[in-house]
């Protein structure tokens, strides 16, 4: 990665990580540690998806995501789609960024060169209809190649900005001066509604609202009531 690619990954993730947002990727080194660091220094929560088994990936890991494994634990998850002491192979990354794809409601490619991965992760998440982004890189750049192309093809749509990300997933940091309230939350606040009403007021899919619903369940902003119902929990 890039000065450029480091700082704009870390900036996202606090971000993120400060309006209740989960921040999953790869724990490669570059960009993806960047974004781990990133949510764990704004007290958020990040999880890493392994490309080999958790034990044996514990057991080698060196250099600066050494000390990101034990703050990871602590604040989020290491997960592996393989045995505990399964070693990594070319295809087991392929893989494990199509499990990255498949957890996130977006996906955010920050730099990515001719070939990069993270180009597999857009493309997986393109095919599970989950919202792509693209940081612009400058131009000539070897590791901005990726990025600029998936913004020149619209394949992604570009992100000039840490809050525009924040606003553009319908999340806010619950209470902030200055902040929006989701609109989920904003629709319950006038008593509890079942899903299929929730689902007119705020004009979203039925699978885009479950996927809302759980993460503001798991913020603490949202619990369902006796009969079923959604209720804002202030």
């Amino acid at each position: 990665m890039t000065a450029y690619g480091e700082r704009v990954a870390r900036d996202l993730a606090l971000a993120c990580a400060r309006a209740g947002i989960v921040v999953v990727s790869g724990l490669a080194q570059g960009i993806d540690s960047a974004a781990h660091r990133g949510a764990l220094d704004a007290g958020g929560r990040t999880v890493a998806v392994l490309g080999e088994g958790i034990l044996l990936f514990r057991a080698t890991v060196r250099g600066r995501r050494r000390p990101l494994v034990p703050r990871i634990r602590a604040s989020g998850a290491l997960v592996s789609q393989y045995a505990p002491n399964f070693c990594a192979r070319p295809w087991t990354f392929v893989k494990r960024n199509a499990t990255i794809a498949a957890l996130a409601e977006a996906v955010v490619v920050v730099e990515a060169g001719e070939g990069s991965g993270a180009l597999i992760t857009a493309a997986e998440a393109r095919h599970l209809h989950r919202a792509v982004f693209a940081v612009p890189g400058p131009l000539g750049s070897a590791s901005s190649v990726g990025t600029n192309s998936l913004i020149a093809s619209g394949a992604a749509r570009a992100l000039i900005s840490a809050q525009a990300l924040v606003e553009m997933l319908g999340v806010a940091t619950w209470g902030a001066p200055g902040t929006t309230v989701d609109p989920i939350v904003e629709a319950l606040a006038g008593g509890p509604l079942d899903v299929d009403s929730l689902r007119r007021r705020v004009r979203l899919t039925e699978s885009e609202l479950a996927d809302r619903l759980l993460r503001l369940s798991l913020m603490g902003l949202v619990t369902k009531t006796p009969d079923g119902r959604h209720r804002s929990a202030s």
